[in-house]
């Protein structure tokens, strides 16, 4: 019988390969592109979307995941000051895991109003001219995958629990009354909105950071990143 840490610990595991997963089905699957792309070049136009009935399943299974994640209860401590370099790996697992949702599911869009033009659905299209669809969709779809990746770092923060990514890394984003507790949304936005804009930086001002491992960005919004273990 496992104790409570032990499953813990195995679920990270199993959720740091279904991540590794998804670039294997990338590279599998992946037709040239996943999602949505156009570009106007010098007089040449661009058209292009594609995704997978394996990636759509892989992104199903990946919110699925998500939502078991922010509804597990587990026993947290304070383990110390997580690395920069852990705090970057961090950034990237979950911006490539939430990227690799939309775009996958996102790109069923496109494909759907171009079988509505054609007459015939297929996975993957590409094209060297517009349509007046892809005008009237384009931002939108845009600004809707932009908004849903930013809530989804932003979500968590308000029910106090963690990201895939810091689920992963053993991460989390201790509020500043203490390393329990949930932040309002208005100020886990605020805080993810100072994070990516100081998240390219970040490992090129190391030293900024504080006796607490905190950058300018974690002292700007009021919150100390720790690495925690599970008992």
């Amino acid at each position: 019988m496992l104790k409570p840490a032990a499953k813990v610990n195995l679920l990270r595991v199993i959720s740091a390969l279904f991540v590794a997963l998804s670039l294997l089905l990338q590279y599998l699957f992946s037709a040239g592109t996943v999602g949505y792309t156009a570009h106007w070049n010098n007089g040449k136009e661009y058209v292009a979307a594609g995704s997978h009935p394996a990636l759509v399943a892989w992104s199903i299974a990946g919110i699925v995941l998500l939502a078991f994640l922010l509804k597990l209860e587990v026993e947290e401590f304070p383990a110390g000051v997580p690395s920069a370099w852990r705090r970057f790996f961090t950034f990237l697992i979950d911006f490539w895991f939430s990227l690799a949702i939309l775009a996958s599911l996102g790109g069923i869009v496109p494909l759907w109003l171009e079988s509505m033009r054609t007459g015939q659905f297929a996975w993957h299209f590409e094209r060297n001219y517009f349509v007046p669809s892809d005008e009237m969709f384009a931002i939108p779809l845009v600004l809707i995958i932009m908004a849903l990746m930013f809530l989804y770092f932003a979500w968590p923060l308000t029910k106090g629990k963690q990201t895939m990514g810091c689920f992963i890394m053993r991460l989390k984003v201790a509020p500043p009354f203490g390393s329990q507790g949930a932040l309002t949304f208005r100020t886990a936005a605020r805080r993810v909105w100072l994070e990516f804009t100081g998240m390219g930086s970040f490992l090129l001002k190391r030293a900024d950071r504080d006796s607490e491992g905190r950058t300018w960005y974690d002292r700007e919004s009021n919150c100390t990143v720790i690495l925690i273990k599970y008992e």
